[in-house]
């Protein structure tokens, strides 16, 4: 079906990342909040599968949010300055997500917030920590990010979004990212979605391999500053991450994003521009890989630093 025979969309495109990433129902509580996420085939990587990044901003968004509301200054503006998550198991196309953040520990200018996100099953499947630091500015005019994302998530698949066909088993994982980067095979709708594109990176021997990812740039990945909201940063890094794991696979192994710790820097414009992040091995093994990835502007200006876990099966 092309596009011209697609009917009308009742939901054009996303405005924002909570939309973009059907988040909703969120409630605020004395010390915490919680929230809502709708996952949808939108959001499955090149495996057809729900990873890591696909929670990224539900857990960025959370895990900010209490902070915000107890530092002694409410009209000033906060942000995420690190997160770290770990996962088990593995969220499913369909699930409403459920996810509840508390303040751990905080003064006036700093604080750590516990984050945790339950499957549709009600199986804890994300857990970790945000800190955030109040910043001596606020946005006049501005929605708060506590008035955001109130109605209940929804789903429009109109747009047409297909899960990438099965990929063989006799295929090695450095195949499969192979034929994604010379576009051989599909990249899976949440790449597209971010505007990415994957290259292989060679290394003096085949464990140093790693990858380079572009994302154009959007206003709809803005937070209420206008630049990059950290949780599409953090779906950015983290989908960089989850190919240069798929490359050091073996022939029909399977992976997940075991932990994720990421801190940023600076935020980038999202005026159409590219972000680049490149991810290289830092100890590669049969059961377990640790990977480095580095966000760059266009202009090659540092704006994160993470470091992955993958764990193989």
């Amino acid at each position: 079906m092309s596009d011209l025979d697609l009917p009308e969309s009742s939901n054009p495109g996303p405005h924002d990342p909570l939309s973009a990433f059907h988040l909703g129902n969120l409630t605020v509580e004395e010390k915490g909040v919680r929230a809502s996420q709708l996952l949808c085939s939108q959001f499955a990587d090149h495996r057809g599968l729900i990873e890591l990044p696909a929670l990224a901003v539900l857990f960025d968004h959370c895990g900010g949010l209490p902070f915000h509301r107890v530092h002694g200054d409410p009209a000033a503006a906060t942000l995420q300055a690190r997160l770290s998550l770990s996962t088990h198991g593995r969220a499913q196309i369909g699930d409403l997500l459920a996810a509840r953040a508390e303040v751990v520990m905080h003064d006036d200018g700093w604080g750590s917030s516990s984050v945790e996100i339950r499957s549709g099953a009600q199986q804890l499947c994300c857990f970790g920590t945000a800190r955030s630091v109040r910043v001596g500015r606020a946005v006049a005019g501005a929605a708060s990010a506590a008035e955001l994302a109130t109605a209940s998530p929804k789903c429009d698949d109109h747009h047409g979004v297909t899960l990438p066909a099965a990929i063989p088993a006799g295929l090695s994982g450095r195949a499969v990212v192979e034929e994604i980067a010379t576009k051989q095979r599909d990249p899976g709708p949440l790449v597209e979605m971010l505007n990415g594109t994957v290259e292989v990176l060679d290394g003096a021997t085949e464990r140093e391999a790693g990858v380079r990812f572009r994302s154009a740039t959007d206003p709809w990945m803005g937070n209420m500053f206008g630049t990059m909201h950290g949780g599409v940063i953090a779906a950015i890094v983290g989908q960089a991450g989850s190919f240069a794991g798929h490359l050091h696979a073996g022939v029909g192994q399977e992976y997940s994003i075991g932990d994720m710790a990421i801190g940023f820097y600076r935020s980038p414009a999202v005026d159409g521009g590219e972000v680049t992040v490149e991810v290289t091995p830092i100890k590669t093994g049969r059961r377990i890989a640790s990977f480095e990835a580095t966000m760059t502007s266009y202009d090659d200006v540092l704006l994160s630093r993470a470091t992955l876990d993958i764990h193989y099966r």
